[in-house]
Formats: structure tokens, C-alpha cells, sequence
């Protein structure tokens, strides 16, 4: 019985290294995913949901926020903003089903570039304000 603890306990410790390259591997892309699409609710929600699986609760809220402004009509989004406000780590893991097919099946729902609204929009990541 001791020996099937012990085991257990080797694998469990030989496995960890592996789950948190997958996550930072997924993190990464997620990031990658970001900086080619920063206008895409899309890419911005699963860019917050990897920031909260690793630990960056505050950087997921500021996206999460910046994607309510961007698509006020994105319940998902909403939803996992009020989560991480609220002090919960529960988000929405899943696609959402508000339209069509996945964003990596379909072609992009705005330009890659900035619309052509963009001042109204806020920019990719907060800046600190300029010092003089």
C-alpha cells in the first residue's frame, strides 16, 4: 500500500513540470493571438482566461474590461468580468456560441488592424501617463 503511495507521489511530481509547460505554451499563444488580432473580443477573453489559469487575475481584468468596451453585447465576457470583480476565479472556460463558428474556423469578425473608430476605443494595453 505504501509503495502505491509512493509511486503515485513520483508521477504526480514528474508530471508537474509538464502541465505548467502546456500552460505556459497555451499562455503564450494566447499573447501571440492578442497582438495580431487586440481589436477581437475573441482573442482578448481567451488571452484573460489563460492570464487567470496563471495566476494574473489583475491583467485579466484590465482585458476583460477593455472587451466590455470593445463588445458590450458579449455576455461571456461580461459575465467573467463580474466573476473576477466579484473575487471568484470561476470563469467561462467554453466558446462562445453567440455567433457562428470558432474564431480560428471562421474568418476575422473585425479588421486585423484598428477600426476605423479607434480613438474611441481603448488602446491594446494601458500605458502609464507620460512624465515630463
Amino acid at each position: 500500500m505504501n509503495l502505491l503511495k509512493m509511486v503515485g507521489c513520483c508521477l504526480a511530481i514528474a508530471l508537474l513540470p509538464q502541465a505548467g509547460m502546456a500552460a505556459s505554451v497555451e499562455l503564450d499563444a494566447a499573447r501571440a493571438w492578442y497582438w495580431q488580432h487586440p481589436y477581437q473580443p475573441e482573442a482578448i477573453n481567451r488571452l484573460a482566461l489563460q492570464l487567470v489559469k496563471a495566476g494574473q487575475t489583475g491583467s485579466a481584468i484590465v482585458l476583460l474590461e477593455r472587451a466590455a468596451r470593445i463588445a458590450p453585447d458579449r455576455e461571456d465576457i461580461r459575465a467573467n468580468l463580474l466573476r473576477l470583480q466579484s473575487g471568484s476565479r470561476q470563469v467561462v472556460d467554453a466558446p462562445w456560441a453567440g455567433q457562428g463558428p470558432e474564431p480560428a474556423d471562421a474568418a476575422p469578425s473585425q479588421p486585423l488592424a484598428a477600426p476605423a473608430a479607434a480613438e474611441a476605443l481603448p488602446p491594446p494595453w494601458p500605458m502609464p501617463a507620460a512624465k515630463p
